[in-house]
C-alpha cells in the first residue's frame, strides 16, 4: 500500500487529542512534567492485606471519575479502564470543536485499543474467599457460591470492548465502532484501523482512545516478572530505556485519545489541525529465541516501509519515539533496527517516566511527541544516562531537543515480533515554545 498518493486534500489529520496519565490529567501537564524530567513510578502500597513492595508501577493518582463522566450513572457500569478511556475521550472530542461544528452522526465512528480488564479486586476477593478451603481455592465451589453471590453487572464493567461502546453512545457517534487488543501494538494498529475506515468513506471524524492498567492486583499477580526491574531501592529510576544499567520495564496504566479526519473536511469545518499522518506500516519479524527474538527484523521492515511510503529521507525525519521498554532484549532489538535504517536520528522513549501500559502505550506515547513537535521540543528519555553498547542509537537524553525536522516517527513493538508504525508531522511550531533546558529527575 503506498501512501504517498493520499496526500493534500485526502491526508489524515488530528484535530484533537486528550490524556490521562500519571503525570497528569490532560496533555499541558503530561508534556511539561515530561520536559522536567519527571517519574511517577513508585511501590505500590499493600491491598487487601497483599504486600505491594516487591512490585513497581505508574499509578494515576487522584482521579475522580465524577469530573470526567457523564452522566454519572454510567460510572457503576465502568471499570478503572472504561473511565479513564471515557475521560481522555472527552477532552479529545472538546478539543476537536467538532460540537461547535456539528458532523453527521452516522459519520462519526469510533476505535479504541483494548486488551483483558481484570477484575477489580473489591468485585471478587468475596467470592474467592467463599469458594477456598483451608486457604486454597476450591473450583468445585465456583458454580455455587460464586454465581449466586457475583455482581450481576460484573462482566459488564470489564470487557475490553465497552470503553468504545461507552464513547460511542456519548458522543452519539453512529459509525463503525470497534476494538483493537493485539497487545503493545494495539494503539498504533486502532489509529491504522481509523484510517482505513475514513479511506474506506465509512466514516469522516475518528474517535481514537486507547486504555489500560497493568496495575491492578488480579493482574500483577500473572505477569511475566522476567520482563521486570528489580530496583525496589529507587522506585523513580527503576526503568531506564536504552541504559547501560537498564534491568527491566515497570507496569503502568494511562488513557488517551486522537480525533482523525481528512484534511478536506478538518479544514472545511474550520477545524485546528495539530498535524498529519504520511505514512503507516504493519510488519512482523520471526521469533526464534524466545521473548523480543523478532524486534530487529520487524522494526527494520517498518521503517524501511515507512520511508518507502512517506517518500522521505533520514534526513527528514526529526526523532523516534521508541518503544523501548528498558528490557535487555526489547531496547538492543529495536535500537538495532533503528540504527539500520535511520542511523543517527535521535530517539527517546517514555516508559521510564510513565511504565509500560503495554496496550495503551503507543497512543499515549505518540502524543507526547505530537505535543513536543507543536512546542519545538521534544521532551528527553527520562532515567537515561549512559547509552548502553548494544543500544547502538543516538538517545534524546537530560536535555530536550529542539525540533529540527518537520516529520517524526512512532514504533511499537509486542515481544512475539510485532511492529507497527507511523510517520507523522507538524508543519509549523503553533503551541508557545518551551525553555530547552537540562532537566532535573524529579518524583511525583
Amino acid at each position: 500500500m503506498n501512501t504517498r498518493e493520499f496526500v493534500g486534500a485526502d491526508e489524515i489529520v488530528i484535530t484533537g487529542y486528550g490524556a490521562i496519565t500519571p503525570l497528569g490529567h490532560d496533555v499541558e501537564s503530561y508534556y511539561q512534567s515530561l520536559m522536567r524530567g519527571k517519574s511517577a513510578v513508585g511501590l505500590l502500597a499493600p491491598e487487601l492485606g497483599v504486600d505491594g513492595t516487591h512490585w513497581l508501577s505508574a499509578v494515576i493518582r487522584d482521579f475522580d471519575p465524577k469530573v470526567h463522566v457523564q452522566p454519572r450513572k454510567s460510572i457503576k457500569v465502568m471499570c478503572r479502564e472504561i473511565q479513564l478511556g471515557f475521560g481522555a475521550a472527552m477532552q479529545a472530542f472538546k478539543m476537536a470543536s467538532i460540537t461547535a461544528c456539528p458532523v453527521d452522526p452516522d459519520r462519526i465512528g469510533t476505535v479504541f485499543s483494548g486488551e483483558m480488564f481484570f477484575s477489580e479486586t473489591a468485585d471478587v476477593e468475596s467470592i474467592v474467599r467463599l469458594c477456598s478451603y483451608n486457604g486454597k481455592m476450591d473450583h468445585s465451589r465456583w458454580a455455587v457460591e460464586a454465581i449466586e453471590n457475583m455482581n450481576p453487572l460484573w462482566m459488564l464493567k470489564s470487557l475490553p470492548n465497552m470503553a468504545a461502546c461507552h464513547v460511542g453512545i456519548a458522543l452519539d457517534a453512529r459509525g463503525p465502532n470497534n476494538t483493537i487488543t493485539t497487545l503493545g501494538t494495539s494503539g498504533l494498529n486502532a489509529v491504522l484501523e481509523a484510517i482505513n475506515v475514513i479511506r474506506r468513506g465509512k466514516a469522516d471524524v475518528m474517535v481514537v482512545g486507547s486504555t489500560a492498567s497493568q496495575n491492578t492486583l488480579t493482574r500483577m499477580f500473572q505477569r511475566y516478572d522476567e520482563d521486570f526491574s528489580k530496583s525496589y531501592s529507587s522506585p523513580s529510576t527503576a526503568c531506564k530505556p536504552f541504559d547501560l544499567a537498564r534491568d527491566g520495564s515497570v507496569s503502568g496504566e494511562s488513557a488517551s485519545a486522537v480525533i482523525l479526519e481528512r484534511r478536506s473536511h478538518a479544514e472545511s469545518r474550520g477545524a485546528t489541525i495539530l498535524g498529519s499522518i504520511s505514512a503507516w506500516a504493519n510488519r512482523f519479524g520471526k521469533s526464534t529465541q524466545g521473548r523480543w527474538s523478532g524486534t530487529q527484523s520487524a522494526t527494520e521492515s517498518t521503517l524501511s516501509t515507512l520511508l518507502e511510503r512517506s517518500g522521505l529521507s533520514v534526513k527528514d525525519i526529526d526523532h523516534v519515539n521508541a518503544c523501548a521498554n528498558g528490557t535487555i532484549a526489547c531496547d538492543a532489538g529495536e535500537s538495532r533496527g533503528i540504527a539500520k535504517v535511520l542511523k543517527d536520528v535521535p530517539v527517546v522513549s517514555y516508559k521510564g517516566a510513565i511504565g509500560d501500559c503495554v496496550s495503551g502505550s503507543g497512543l499515549i506515547e505518540w502524543i507526547a511527541s505530537l505535543a513536543g513537535m507543536r512546542a519545538g521540543a521534544i521532551p528527553p528519555t527520562t532515567n537515561h544516562e549512559t547509552t548502553a553498547a548494544d543500544c547502538p542509537v543516538n538517545v534524546i537524553s537530560k536535555t530536550a531537543k529542539p525540533r529540527n525536522a518537520s516529520n517524526a516517527i512512532k514504533l511499537s513493538l509486542t515481544h512475539q515480533g510485532h511492529c507497527v508504525g507511523i510517520v507523522f508531522s507538524v508543519a509549523t511550531i503553533s503551541a508557545v515554545p518551551v525553555s530547552i533546558v537540562p532537566v532535573v529527575s524529579a518524583v511525583l
